[in-house]
């Protein structure tokens, strides 16, 4: 009889930092924080690039990818929401890389890339 193979495992975001993926690292990348209790997702975003503050709101799939709500506000006073389906996987370091499959309220979709990064220190 031969053993099933396991399937790997779904990386839990709880607790992780994640950073954009942007082009021009020097120009500043927003960042946040990730959570899990459960079969709830949800995450707060800070200043960086173009982003002022914001937040997501999710639920888990058994296969470890989630579907989302969020909304934005940008360095402008812009707001920004819609849906994505993000799927966490691990990169050859280790780390977790989400690749979010995003649809805006205003009709524009589009995939980003968050990595995870170390915790900042953040003065109080």
């Amino acid at each position: 009889m031969t053993a099933a193979a396991q399937e790997p495992l779904a990386p839990d975001v709880d607790g992780a930092w994640f950073r954009l993926e942007v082009e021009d690292p020097a120009a500043g990348a927003p960042y946040g924080q990730y959570h899990r209790e459960d079969d709830l997702i949800w995450a707060e975003f800070y200043a960086g690039g173009a982003l002022r503050s914001g937040r997501l709101v999710g639920h888990l799939r058994p296969d470890g990818s989630f579907d989302a709500a969020y909304c934005l506000i940008g360095a402008t006073g812009e707001l920004i929401s819609g849906e994505c389906h993000s799927v966490p996987e691990f990169d050859a370091q280790g780390n977790i890389r989400i690749t979010d499959h995003f649809r805006r309220s205003d009709g524009t979709t589009g995939t980003s890339h968050i990595r995870q990064i170390p915790a900042p220190v953040r003065e109080a």
